[in-house]
């Protein structure tokens, strides 16, 4: 039971950065929030701010936040349906790009706590009968030098770039590298081997990983690259799934992605930041696609608005919305289905 009230919070975490992006850019635009709400279901208390309701509700699964004339005309000139095309589209982007965000900040909180794990010089695995094998070197060893070239003194990952770019240079011809173990330096000549799986010269040596934590700044800019990386990724494996039915059998739903927080929990909070790192920008290129009720159909309803230059008859457009939130709800009773028949 606390596993299951740990994941639900953890999600709703999640759910309500998405909705902070809305109200947040909606506020900035001038646009009429009416009420912002922290779970679902009913009203445990609230209070009134300047011009909105503030609620948190008995349920803690997500949340909302409702703005004038989003679901319904308004003549209130601040009202959704009254601004300008661009202060809509902003706010419907504001809630996926704001999952990045936090999938960039839970990034940059595990290198800063748990820092990067770093290629060391020193010999984790030699792969058996391999050239390195037969050359007499063992798991142990430290690399000091590669045909009289030394990194001893070079950062351990440039070093680790150095062997290795040295011996897929190679073209199998014969490379005396100088190893220290138990303090001594040893030379082995060693005959790299094509591998045709890598597609490189290698000699059958794994190296060492080491932790090393990052500042701030490091830390910051390669979590913009590690969660661009997600991002195409995610594209590519949803491309997959929508035009190829691959992985359909992975698809998870509430109730696994439950499951999946729990674990993580028990394993500890890296594996539970990168959890949510991976949901996060899950949730964000989701809602990107151009599909009824998600942002990106009403986003793809406001360039059709510009490109007639006109809005779309809200009967109608009401009435596409609750055709795609009733697909999205029998996709949910799917999935959910295979989540507990697994």
């Amino acid at each position: 039971m606390t596993t299951i009230l740990i994941a639900l919070i953890f999600l709703s975490i999640i759910v309500m950065v998405h909705e902070l992006g809305h109200f947040l850019v909606g506020k900035a635009v001038g646009i009429y929030a009416e009420e912002f709400s922290i779970g679902m279901g009913p009203r445990l208390l609230k209070f009134s701010g300047k011009e909105t309701v503030y609620s948190l509700r008995a349920l803690p699964i997500g949340g909302y936040v409702k703005f004038l004339g989003e679901d319904a005309d308004s003549n209130e000139p601040r009202a959704f349906n009254n601004v300008s095309l661009w202060k809509r589209a902003m706010v419907l982007v504001a809630g996926p790009l704001m999952n990045f965000v936090l999938a960039i900040l839970l990034f940059s909180i595990m290198f800063m706590s748990f820092g990067i794990y770093i290629p060391t010089p020193t010999i984790e695995k030699v792969v058996k009968d391999s050239a390195a094998a037969q050359a007499g070197m063992v798991s142990g060893d430290r690399i000091i030098a590669v045909n009289n070239q030394s990194i001893k003194d070079m950062d351990d990952q440039k070093a680790v770039e150095k062997v290795r770019d040295i011996i897929s240079k190679s073209n199998s011809k014969p490379l005396t590298i100088t190893i220290l173990r138990n303090g001594e330096s040893m030379n082995m000549e060693v005959i790299p081997q094509y591998n045709e799986k890598a597609k490189a010269y290698l000699i059958g040596i794994e190296f060492g990983l080491i932790p090393k934590r990052l500042n701030f700044f490091s830390a910051v800019g390669l979590s913009i690259k590690q969660t661009g990386k997600i991002i195409v990724m995610m594209i590519q494996m949803l491309g997959n799934l929508l035009f190829k039915h691959e992985n359909l059998n992975q698809v998870m739903g509430p109730v696994g992605i439950v499951g999946e927080i729990g674990k993580a929990a028990k394993q500890g909070v890296e594996q539970l930041l990168g959890l949510g790192i991976v949901i996060s920008t899950n949730l964000g290129i989701i809602n990107l696609i151009p599909f009824p009720a998600l942002d990106g159909g009403r986003l793809l309803l406001i360039i059709i608005e510009a490109v007639r230059g006109k809005p779309m008859n809200p009967e109608k457009e009401g009435y596409i919305n609750l055709i795609g939130f009733a697909l999205l709800m029998l996709l949910m009773i799917l999935v959910t289905f295979q989540d507990i028949t697994r």
